[in-house]
């Protein structure tokens, strides 16, 4: 089993939004698992409507997980500075970090940077990339942007994923598989196989 970890410690990045809609793309082909960390519980509340995706309660403890019988565990994670996250990719073979275009999204990723290069040194074998998510038609990635990320050491995944009408709806429709927006379908798919080729799967 592979466990990707979605976490940022800055609110509104997307994360929860991101950790469905994987975990939909991947429940094509594979079996898979969801797990909800944050005390919001968004995940937990549509739980009932998640189809052909297992979602497993969250008891406080992480060193079970690897025994989950998935081929793919997928963590929500809080908004949050946490001792959690530590733990988390302790555990974890792929974090993903979503991020916003925004100077302030990309400056909050620092934090959430150190604890993987923390984390790296202790598991080498621990992958992680950057995703810019929710971005808004004609946003680049501007000079300033790309900077910061470059004097962080961060691993910019190339996959964007765009500010669409069907992510905001996700919770409603589990996600944008369920829906008739193929290019935010294109788009996920992109972003897993991505993870899975920086996986080596």
């Amino acid at each position: 089993m592979k466990i990707i970890t979605v976490a940022h410690q800055k609110g509104g990045v997307g994360k929860t939004t991101l950790a469905l809609n994987l975990a939909a793309c991947f429940a094509q082909g594979l079996n898979v698992g969801v797990l909800d960390t944050d005390l919001q519980g968004s995940l937990s509340g549509i739980k009932d409507d998640l189809g052909t995706i297992n979602f497993v309660p969250f008891n406080g403890q992480f060193k079970d997980l690897s025994q989950q019988p998935f081929d793919i565990l997928i963590i929500d994670t809080p908004p949050y500075l946490s001792t959690q996250l530590s733990d988390l990719f302790a555990i974890s073979d792929f974090v993903l970090v979503p991020s916003k275009v925004g100077f302030f999204d990309i400056m909050a990723i620092k934090a959430t940077i150190e604890l993987l290069k923390q984390a790296e040194r202790k598991r080498p074998q621990l992958k992680y990339g950057v995703a810019l998510n929710m971005v808004k038609p004609r946003t680049g990635l501007n000079k300033s942007v790309q900077k910061i990320l470059s004097d962080y050491g961060a691993n910019l995944l190339t996959t964007t994923v765009s500010d669409r009408v069907s992510f905001t709806r996700s919770a409603i429709t589990t996600g944008v598989f369920n829906s008739q927006d193929e290019k935010a379908k294109k788009q996920i798919t992109g972003l897993a196989d991505e993870i899975l080729t920086i996986l080596g799967l």
